[in-house]
C-alpha cells in the first residue's frame, strides 16, 4: 500500500510540473505578451531541470529514489520537455521584454539549428525511458550523459552566461 502511495504521489508531481509545459491552444497563442512567451519556456524547461537533477540524485546515490518506475518518470518528462520546448522559442527574442531571460537572441537567426538541439535532446531522453523499462541502469546512466551533453551544448551555444 505505501508503495502504490509513493507511486501515485511521484505520478502526480511528475504530471504537474510537466503541465507547466503544456501550449495554450492555438488561438490563444496569439494573444501571448512577451512576458507570457519567456515564463512559458522558462516554465517548461525548468521541468526539465528539476527531473535531471531527481536523475542526477538518483544515479549518484545521493538519497533519491533508485526504483525504475521512477526513473522512468523523470525521464517522460524530460522528454516531454525537449518535445515542447521548440514551440515555446517560436516567438522572440523580445528585448524589450520586462522579465529576464538567459535566451541569445540568435536562437532566433538559427531557429532550425537550435531546435535540433531539442530533438536530440528527446531522443536520448526516450532511451532513458527504454533503458529504465528494461531495468538496465548502466544505459540508463548513458543515455542520460547524452541527454544532459546536448543541454549542455544547447546552454553553452545558445544561452548568456
Amino acid at each position: 500500500m505505501r508503495m502504490t502511495a509513493i507511486k501515485t504521489t511521484l505520478a502526480a508531481a511528475t504530471l504537474a510540473v510537466t503541465g507547466l509545459g503544456v501550449a495554450a491552444p492555438a488561438g490563444a497563442q496569439g494573444d501571448k505578451t512577451a512576458e507570457d512567451w519567456i515564463q512559458a519556456r522558462q516554465d517548461n524547461l525548468a521541468s526539465a531541470a528539476a527531473a535531471t537533477k531527481s536523475v542526477a540524485c538518483s544515479l549518484k546515490g545521493e538519497g533519491c529514489p533508485r526504483a525504475f518506475d521512477y526513473l522512468t518518470l523523470q525521464a517522460r518528462a524530460i522528454a516531454h520537455a525537449a518535445s515542447m520546448a521548440p514551440q515555446h522559442f517560436r516567438k522572440g527574442p523580445f528585448p524589450d521584454a520586462q522579465v529576464e531571460t538567459a535566451a541569445l537572441p540568435k536562437i532566433w537567426d538559427e531557429y532550425d539549428q537550435f531546435t535540433q538541439g531539442f530533438e536530440t535532446m528527446e531522443k536520448h531522453a526516450r532511451d532513458m525511458v527504454e533503458a529504465a523499462r528494461n531495468e538496465d541502469l548502466q544505459a540508463y546512466a548513458a543515455a542520460f550523459k547524452k541527454t544532459t551533453d546536448a543541454c549542455s551544448e544547447c546552454h553553452d551555444t545558445y544561452r548568456e552566461d
